[in-house]
């Protein structure tokens, strides 16, 4: 009994130490705005997506989450990370010029590159339909889906390093109404998923259009010196952004090969939307806060407090996923009935997807040697786990794709804190004696 009083007595003090500190407040404060207007956005994406599973079928689910997750692959050269350059650099402008300077010479430079991204697409593009067996439509619609996602990360990255966080929750909750429209259209009137691609394009539209005139540039500045430091730090973002592509989502193409149409349907039912709600809950409503709120505090305190806090975190995140997991496949209807080796797979991997990514955020916006550790963190172990992925689906198939799953996520945290262990916290020691 003493131990549990003194155990609860313990939370409270800590509690009551976290809620005093004012940045942590100011997050707490923030992340509650965000949440809820993002959160209703996610439930409405959620039923979008429960009405495809039971009047479209498993195959059209799998075509839509083929044409959304290249169309995350074919927008990177577009964007170039310079999202995260924006978040990193906007808040140290020292006044409207400055701003206007890095957003008019971000704005020239992503126009460029978007228009020669699509330019190169054009030209191979019977190569892009032949390996991913799309018709000459679903790669159109791929390419224009590419191109609203590049332009709505760069107007959501500015309207984050502005900390306007209520005007983006309404904004994305405006435009997640417009979208579970045309999913309903599609679900039960038309019955053809190109209308639920048709609804998540204009989606990505309502925001860049609404997002602009919320930011309110007045005038559009070039600097060559202002582009260089900006593409240089998001050069190296973008690189840590394919690798994370390549081990994230190449999953649904391995499966896509040794598997049949439906089940491409059914894993994407099963791991690869959940994994998409986790990650819309992640990135759009705690890294929406979290980043802007870290970027100008110490990386080794941030770090050290995080990695205190595994113990309570990883649990929680585990048991979350399970739930959303078992409350998705149900909501699907009688046709798909629960595997609950593939929830447990999932849950247990999507808890240390969890822990990647909130380290990964941490180190992403430290600077130049931050994003360098990210790389290496996904570069590294890659090979052997593309290659352990590819052996277990093509023995096991989903079974074997979700197993490779949980191994990739315990191998990134792991390589993660021995980098930083070894490596980072070495070089940091070495640069304080230097300055002693």
């Amino acid at each position: 009994m003493t131990s549990t009083q003194g155990l609860i007595e313990n939370l409270k003090q800590k509690s009551s130490k976290l809620i005093r500190n004012g940045e942590i407040r100011a997050f707490i404060e923030n992340l509650g705005i965000v949440f809820i207007f993002r959160f209703t956005s996610a439930i409405l994406s959620v039923i979008g997506l429960v009405l495809a599973a039971r009047y479209l079928g498993a195959v059209s689910v799998g075509n839509i989450t083929l044409i959304q997750n290249t169309a995350y692959l074919l927008y990177i050269p577009m964007c170039f990370g310079i999202n995260l350059s924006i978040i990193k650099f906007l808040p140290d402008c020292k006044n409207e010029e400055e701003s206007e300077r890095l957003l008019g010479s971000i704005g020239i430079w992503s126009l460029a590159l978007t228009v020669i991204s699509i330019i190169l697409y054009w030209l191979f593009h019977s190569l892009i339909n032949k390996a991913l067996d799309f018709s000459a439509i679903q790669l159109l619609l791929t390419v224009i889906m590419a191109v609203t996602i590049n332009y709505s990360m760069i107007t959501e990255a500015i309207l984050r390093s502005r900390k306007r966080f209520l005007a983006l929750g309404i904004i994305k909750m405006v435009s997640s109404l417009i979208f579970f429209t045309f999913t309903l259209i599609s679900s039960l009137v038309f019955k053809n998923y190109y209308y639920f691609v048709y609804g998540m394009i204009i989606n990505q539209v309502v925001v860049i259009i609404w997002s602009l005139k919320t930011i309110k540039i007045k005038k559009f500045r070039f600097s060559m010196e202002t582009s260089k430091l900006a593409y240089k730090y998001g050069a190296i973002n973008m690189v840590s952004g394919v690798l994370s592509y390549i081990m994230f989502n190449s999953d649904l193409y391995i499966v896509n090969h040794f598997c049949s149409a439906y089940d491409v349907g059914i894993y994407s039912l099963y791991q690869v939307n959940v994994k998409n709600f986790f990650n819309l809950m992640f990135h759009e409503i705690f890294a929406v806060v979290f980043l802007p709120t870290i970027v100008q505090m110490d990386t080794m305190k941030i770090y050290k407090r995080i990695k205190s806090l595994i113990p309570l975190m990883l649990p929680i995140a585990i048991i979350a996923n399970m739930a959303l997991s078992i409350c998705m496949i149900l909501l699907y209807g009688k046709n798909y009935t629960i595997n609950w080796i593939y929830v447990l797979l999932i849950s247990v991997s999507l808890g240390f997807h969890f822990l990647y990514y909130v380290f990964n955020s941490v180190f992403t916006v430290e600077g130049k040697n931050g994003a360098l550790i990210c790389m290496s963190v996904l570069g590294l172990p890659m090979p052997v786990l593309i290659f352990a992925s590819i052996m277990l689906t093509r023995s096991w198939g989903i079974t074997g794709q979700l197993i490779s799953l949980l191994v990739t996520q315990l191998t990134l945290v792991g390589v993660f804190l021995i980098i930083i262990k070894f490596k980072y916290l070495k070089n940091k020691q070495s640069q304080i004696k230097i300055l002693k």
